[in-house]
């Protein structure tokens, strides 16, 4: 991107709306992403460079580009502020240099504006920039003459050194022109060097944010985010004379039942029952798949997908500590191997957490979406009103719907004591709502009771004694 070199920040930054009036993507927004993407690209391959691979020919021709969509992005700045341009010469659309020509035409300058590209160079030690204007001197005339005199007695024919009020060239200098050129000699190295250092802080930190960003993206653990409640189903405290409808009342026990919070993947179910509350399996399956088309292209693939799937964390593709001392020894890389570590932790307890539940209830293992359906039925969660046999049952949100607390309490004498505490426990660490119409000391007696009294203080956690107490 042209800048000048007396002001290399321009006053004016210029960030286009992503959105044009038509409601479609924005060509300058969008050009100007390319832009930062490709400056980006030329930082981290600046930063590989040398690291046992030579980079030399992808960099200048990496160069290149990143310099015409730098280019191409100021050119698109200067559209946007509405700069004065010269009538448009050619007969095809107007490239980048011929828009900056335009502007000088009409008397503009390009560098008053700027797309916001960060490409910036990082700060210096304003101590270093102090220095350097201490010891720039002005020229009466860069491109003069030397006034020293050769062996012969001719006049110089170099021009003299610029940048120390000089009026010789390196050859005669005087005593105290050369102090001056050595001084700012010196204090052009330190900036140098200053910005050599910075410029390594910044790809580095810019490395950092690439790991972060497309590292972690195929195996970054979150919990579902589930749909938020809708106006229609909502708390009607202090609205007296309003009444739910049946599938409304369903839904809202559902979110307070805290079966969402321990179900992988029910956000997709759930959103699709805010929609549709009575509708058959395969109904279901194929408007799941559709809110996903990048993930699942049939129902069939949506029912037979992993219920962890975009959840649980694969192996990190990352050299182990030790492997690759450059990279080991800079800090964000240490704490990215912690975070995916914490990430890796998270998911086997819940993984671990959630095959205790499913146990705890007398079912068979859960490990598609086609079975946690079944789970969900088979717990009490969807029910079909009935019908003809030979038709596809058509499942709705059970009105009565069952906690975890009562299908467990239900299932707890079939079950081993230390499934049942290890659920217990995992429900707690859940904050799973407990069920108002069943005591916690019931739920916990079950352990007593199934492993012949007094297990249940080892096997639950601390949390248990001040609820049962």
């Amino acid at each position: 991107m042209t800048r000048s070199q007396q002001d290399p920040y321009p006053a004016r930054i210029i960030t286009p709306p992503r959105r044009e009036r038509h409601g479609g993507f924005s060509p300058s927004w969008l050009l100007i992403q390319a832009a930062q993407l490709s400056w980006e690209i030329r930082n981290i391959l600046q930063l590989i460079n040398g690291m046992r691979l030579n980079l030399g020919e992808e960099l200048e021709i990496q160069g290149k580009v990143s310099d015409m969509l730098l280019n191409a992005a100021h050119a698109t700045a200067i559209m946007e502020a509405r700069l004065p341009l010269a009538p448009a010469w050619g007969s095809g659309p107007p490239r980048a240099r011929s828009i900056f020509a335009q502007a000088r035409e009409a008397g503009s300058d390009p560098a008053t504006v700027c797309a916001e590209v960060t490409m910036a160079l990082p700060p210096i030690d304003p101590l270093i920039l102090h220095d350097l204007q201490a010891a720039w001197r002005e020229d009466p005339d860069p491109d003069a003459q030397c006034e020293g005199l050769t062996l012969k007695n001719d006049r110089c024919i170099k021009t003299i050194v610029r940048g120390i009020g000089s009026t010789h060239c390196s050859v005669h200098l005087t005593s105290a022109e050369r102090q001056r050129r050595d001084r700012l000699r010196a204090v052009q190295e330190r900036r140098i060097h200053a910005i050599q250092d910075a410029l390594e802080t910044q790809r580095w930190h810019l490395a950092a944010t690439w790991i972060d960003r497309y590292g972690r993206r195929a195996h970054r653990l979150e919990l579902p985010s589930l749909p938020s409640r809708p106006g229609h189903v909502a708390t009607l405290e202090g609205c007296a004379g309003l009444t739910l409808g049946a599938d409304e009342q369903a839904m809202l026990a559902l979110y307070d039942s805290g079966w969402p919070i321990v179900c992988p993947r029910s956000a997709e179910i759930i959103g699709v029952l805010l929609d549709y509350p009575q509708i058959t399996t395969a109904g279901l399956a194929e408007i799941a798949a559709a809110q996903a088309p990048d993930r699942w292209s049939t129902a069939e693939q949506w029912l037979q997908s992993s219920i962890w799937d975009g959840i649980r964390p694969p192996a990190v593709d990352l050299p182990p500590v030790g492997q690759d001392p450059e990279l080991d020894e800079y800090p964000p890389f240490q704490a990215l191997l912690h975070r995916l570590g914490d990430d890796q932790g998270v998911w086997e307890r819940w993984c671990a957490g959630f095959a205790a539940l499913v146990h705890a209830c007398d079912d068979p293992p859960v490990d598609t979406m086609a079975e946690l359906l079944a789970f969900w039925q088979d717990t009490g969660i969807l029910t079909s009103p009935g019908g003809n046999e030979d038709d596809e049952p058509v499942w709705s949100l059970n009105a009565s719907l069952p906690s975890p607390w009562r299908v467990v309490y239900g299932c707890g004498s079939l079950v081993p004591p230390h499934i049942l505490a290890a659920t217990l426990d995992w429900l707690l660490d859940n904050n799973v709502p407990w069920d108002a119409d069943l005591p916690p000391r019931e739920v916990f007696n079950l352990i007593t009771a199934s492993s012949g009294g007094g297990a249940s203080g080892s096997a639950v956690n601390g949390e248990v004694v001040g609820v049962v107490g």
